[in-house]
Order: C-alpha cells, then sequence, then structure tokens
C-alpha cells in the first residue's frame, strides 16, 4: 500500500514540473528569424551653421607713423628715446658717430690752427715793418732839416770862397757836410721806399691769409654741421612706436630706418594674424568690435586683407588707448 502511494507522488511531481516548463515556453517571445530582420538606414550628418562673426587677436597700431632714418653712416653712440616716449619736434632721439665727419672736423680744424697762426705773424711783421716806416720816415724829416740847412750853407761858403772871403777849409767842410747829409736822405728814401713796399705786401698777404682762414674756419663749421648731423631728432610730435636700434650697431644713411613716430593717434589700427581658411571669409569693408582691456566694444571695420593678417581700422576713442596694446577683434560676417 505504501508503495502505491509513493508511485502517485512521483508522478505528480513531474506532472508539475512538466506545467511550470510549458508556462515558461509559451510566456517567452518569439526571436524573429534571422533571414527576416531589417537594418535602418544611418541617418545623414546635419551640418553645423556657419558662425555669424569670427575673432581674432592683434596688437594696435598707429595708422599712421613717420619713419626716422639714419642721417650719416656710423655707429649708434647713445640711444636718448625708447619705445612708448612722447615726443616733441627737435627732441634728441640718438646720436650716430661718424669716423669720416669727426676726421674731416679735425683737419678743418687744424688748418684754422696753422692759418690762424700765420695770421698771428704776418699781423706781427705788419706791426714791425710800420714801425720801421714810421722811424725812418722820422728819420727823413731829421735828415732833411739837416740837409737844408748843409746846402744853404754849403752855397752861402761856395759864394764867399768865390769872392775869397772864406778860406778852402771851411768852404770844403760845408760841401762834405752838404754832401753827406744829401746822401743820407738818399739812403733813407731808398730804405723808407722798400719799408713802404713790405708794408704794402705785408697788408695784402694779411689779407689773403685772412681770407683763408675766414675759409677754413667755414670749412670747420661745416664739418661742425655734418658732423652735429649725426645728432638724430625727431622730426614732429607724438610717440616713439617702434625702435629699430642699439648701441654700438653699425647704420647706413638714408637706407636705415632708426625710429617710427605716430605723430596722430586719432586712428588706430589692429594687425591680427589669422589661418587661410579665416581670411577667406573676411573682405574689406566687413564692421568689427574691437575690445582694448578697460574699453570694450570699439566700432572698427576691415580695411586690409592680407594672405596671413588682417588690417582693423577704428577711431582711438581714449587717450589711454595706445599703440602696443593688444586688442580682441570680432569681425561680422555678411
Amino acid at each position: 500500500m505504501r508503495r502505491k502511494w509513493l508511485v502517485a507522488g512521483a508522478i505528480i511531481a513531474l506532472s508539475a514540473v512538466a506545467g511550470v516548463a510549458l508556462y515558461l515556453t509559451r510566456s517567452k517571445p518569439h526571436a524573429p528569424a534571422p533571414h527576416l530582420t531589417q537594418t535602418p538606414p544611418a541617418a545623414a550628418p546635419i551640418p553645423a551653421p556657419a558662425p555669424a562673426e569670427i575673432s581674432v587677436s592683434g596688437q594696435v597700431q598707429a595708422a599712421k607713423v613717420v619713419n626716422v632714418p639714419a642721417p650719416v653712416d656710423g655707429t649708434i653712440e647713445e640711444l636718448m628715446a625708447d619705445v612708448g616716449d612722447v615726443v616733441i619736434e627737435g627732441k634728441l632721439l640718438a646720436r650716430i658717430k661718424s669716423p669720416k665727419l669727426a676726421s674731416a672736423e679735425v683737419t678743418a680744424q687744424s688748418e684754422v690752427e696753422q692759418d690762424g697762426n700765420r695770421v698771428t705773424q704776418l699781423e706781427s711783421a705788419l706791426i714791425s715793418a710800420r714801425l720801421e716806416v714810421s722811424r725812418f720816415d722820422a728819420d727823413q724829416t731829421r735828415i732833411k732839416v739837416e740837409l737844408e740847412r748843409a746846402e744853404k750853407e754849403y752855397q752861402r761858403q761856395d759864394s764867399m770862397f768865390r769872392q775869397g772871403i772864406t778860406p778852402r777849409v771851411v768852404y770844403e767842410r760845408a760841401e762834405q757836410d752838404y754832401k753827406a747829409y744829401k746822401a743820407d736822405s738818399e739812403r733813407l728814401a731808398e730804405v723808407a721806399k722798400n719799408a713802404a713796399n713790405r708794408v704794402s705786401s705785408l697788408t695784402d698777404e694779411l689779407q689773403n691769409a685772412r681770407k683763408d682762414l675766414d675759409q677754413k674756419k667755414a670749412a670747420v663749421d661745416q664739418a661742425r654741421t655734418e658732423s652735429g648731423a649725426g645728432e638724430v631728432r625727431s622730426p614732429g610730435e607724438g610717440i616713439v612706436v617702434t625702435r629699430c636700434c642699439q648701441i654700438g650697431e653699425s647704420v647706413t644713411a638714408g637706407s636705415t630706418s632708426l625710429f617710427q613716430i605716430a605723430g596722430d593717434l586719432t586712428q588706430l589700427q589692429v594687425a591680427a594674424s589669422a589661418d587661410p581658411a579665416t581670411i577667406e571669409r573676411i573682405h574689406p569693408g566687413q564692421t568689427a568690435t574691437v575690445d582694448i582691456e578697460s574699453i570694450p566694444s570699439i566700432e572698427g571695420k576691415v580695411r586690409e586683407v592680407q594672405p596671413q593678417q588682417v588690417i582693423i581700422e577704428f577711431n582711438n576713442p581714449s587717450s589711454a588707448v595706445r599703440p602696443g596694446m593688444t586688442a580682441r577683434v570680432k569681425i561680422k560676417l555678411s
């Protein structure tokens, strides 16, 4: 009897397990057959909208600058101005040492000294010659008086001798005195004439020497002026935006630019670098907004587009804005 109950229990357990398996089988969703599966088409990418503006950065520059070239060949000896300095017309910016001009000045000064010494010598000689002429004139005056007296005495003794009144010895003495004074007078006249000629010659020579001296002095002044040309001065009022030289650097007259000075800071520009793709989208005339430190939203305009750079111009709204500052520019694309 007990064996029958065991068999019946086993049958009931198997039936329960089979029922549960059947339930799970029916409740699980059927997977579609592999040959019926379809792949949906990929969605096309949506292009990003083009930006309405482009941002670039650059440095503020003066729209108009004056180049200050080297006036002479030489070497920078001294610099008195730097970038950012405010200068006025005529302000000394630098000094250039030119060996050629310095040598010319030394030579001219040496010639002036030589000619000056010659003029001094001629002036002394002329003074001496004039003193001799004066002395000879005094001697001639004295001899002339003595000659006139001796001549009168000789004539008187000659008359008396002819009349037999005076002895021969007295007559001959009067004759000798007269002839001696006459010879002295003639000799002094010749000496005085030579002295006068020397005075005239020295006067002409001194005049020529003084003319030469004046010319040499003018040459010295010219040499000093040219030497002074080595002084580089500001051509006008403004601010130094670029200095292109250093002490000890060799420069060439006319071809070496030493400074750039901005005289008008009411008109400024920003030189900003950009890649070729950005450059292609920028055109002259496009409006822009310039932001400079504490002064934002300055209205500007694209003035020039170069292969790797764009120039944006704007009116300076404040004296605080100067060349050399960094600016951020937003260019509106049309």
